[in-house]
């Protein structure tokens, strides 16, 4: 019966597919570096760095306290081309450095559109001020 359940074990490893294998190779912790310039308008600009997991191709990355002021978590899915949307949503943090100026506490979203390798990858917003992302695979 042991060798029943090894080859059970070598076709379900032979099946996956080589997509969902080269997602799984972006598994792991990363280091986000979010760096944002000043606003149209006059919001100041900010540089912030947090952790980022991803398993499974899925990223969660969270800056401060979720659903507190000065909140962001980032998620999405890496393709097996390393390409990814990703979504940041949170909770506005000073006015100051809000675009549009916006009052702490308010809910925020917006789209990264990110490109990761094996150990890098770089994202981008550029919904009402342009922000740069930097991913290092730690």
């Amino acid at each position: 019966m042991r060798w029943v359940s090894t080859a059970i074990a070598l076709l379900a490893a032979a099946t996956i597919s080589p997509a969902l294998a080269q997602t799984a190779s972006f598994d792991g912790t990363w280091s986000v570096t979010q760096e944002c310039e000043p606003a149209p308008g006059g919001a100041r600009g900010f540089k912030w760095a947090y952790d980022a997991t991803v398993k499974g191709g899925q990223l969660v990355g969270q800056y401060g306290t979720k659903d507190k002021p000065s909140s962001l978590t980032l998620t999405g899915q890496i393709k097996a081309d390393g390409s990814a949307m990703l979504r940041a949503s949170g909770l506005n943090g000073k006015s100051d450095y809000t675009a549009g100026f916006g009052q702490p506490g308010e809910k925020f979203s917006y789209p990264v559109e990110a490109r990761f390798e094996a150990k890098r990858g770089t994202g981008l917003r550029t919904q009402a001020r342009t922000c740069r992302f930097t991913f290092v695979k730690l």
